[in-house]
């Protein structure tokens, strides 16, 4: 079975704002809405050494095969929900 997703360090990313490689680190989180935020596991809070920079970067990302195994479990969600909706509708005309 193929993985979904991988984990990522965006402390590799380029910085949205200066675009310098290699530059951010991780910043904690100032608030309670960043706490939630970085507690649900998708995204961390990086600042930039150059240039100051502050904000959320998405620590998950994809890749062909993972959005290749995204599709086809959509496809078999609906697949799925149209034949129990078909079913239900004839049950309820009896």
């Amino acid at each position: 079975m193929s993985e979904i997703s991988f984990k990522r360090d965006a402390s590799f990313d380029k910085c949205p704002s200066c675009k310098a490689v290699g530059k951010l680190r991780r910043s904690r989180a100032q608030s309670v809405y960043e706490q939630v935020v970085k507690k649900l596991g998708f995204f961390n809070y990086f600042r930039c050494r150059d240039c100051g920079w502050r904000g959320s970067r998405l620590s998950f990302g994809f890749n062909k095969a993972s959005l290749k195994t995204i599709l086809i479990y959509l496809f078999l969600m609906l697949t799925t929900a149209v034949v129990v909706k078909f079913v239900l509708q004839k049950i309820a005309l009896k």
